[in-house]
């Protein structure tokens, strides 16, 4: 076991152990304090809401609504002859209702099934982002001394108004490069 890892980790700030702790230990043991409040672990994000029965009976109500709407308008405006339907309608007027019942519901339709992928695709984003901003909560120092955040090797400390940009940048905050496996690499291989 490396002895490092046993060793608590050391504020950026003032470069002491004595008053650092893990962020999770200080939400666990005081979560009705102000600052476990502000220090609390990201919420996860709701889910889409997934398309059901009622956006069936919606798309299908707006469809015959539309339908009846274009039946009676081409009924009103046709000079073809009339035939022997129900209720004396023209064969236009039939034909124009039913096309138009169709496209109306598919078109309802495929604006619900377009927000529900914008929404799904939405979550999977907040959801990866709320995992990687987990992942870095539990790995979270407070130092009482500094009133500050860091993640271990981290070069500066974090004001506690600011742990959630902490936690949600898109780059790993910035590490001490203490050996050179923990280096990034510089592209130009040497000799």
């Amino acid at each position: 076991m490396n002895a490092s890892a046993t060793l608590p980790p050391v504020c950026p700030q003032c470069g002491q152990t004595d008053e650092v702790c893990r962020v999770s230990d200080l939400v666990h043991d005081e979560p009705d304090s102000l600052l476990a409040q502000k220090l609390a672990a990201p919420r996860s994000p709701r889910p889409a809401a997934v398309i059901g029965c009622a956006t069936s009976f919606f798309a299908t109500m707006v469809s015959i609504s539309a339908a009846i709407f274009a039946t009676g308008l081409t009924e009103l405006t046709s000079s073809a002859p009339r035939t022997n339907l129900l209720f004396g309608v023209r064969d236009t007027s039939v034909f124009t209702g039913i096309i138009t019942f169709l496209f109306v519901f598919v078109g309802v339709h495929a604006m619900f099934v377009w927000r529900q992928a914008r929404a799904s695709r939405y979550f999977r984003r907040a959801f990866s982002a709320w995992h990687h901003a987990s992942e870095r909560w539990q790995q979270l120092h407070y130092c009482a001394r500094c009133n500050g955040v860091f993640l271990p090797g981290q070069t500066a400390l974090t004001p506690v108004e600011q742990v959630q940009m902490l936690l949600y940048a898109r780059r790993p905050p910035q590490q001490a490069a203490t050996n050179p496996a923990n280096a990034p690499p510089s592209g130009v291989e040497g000799g």
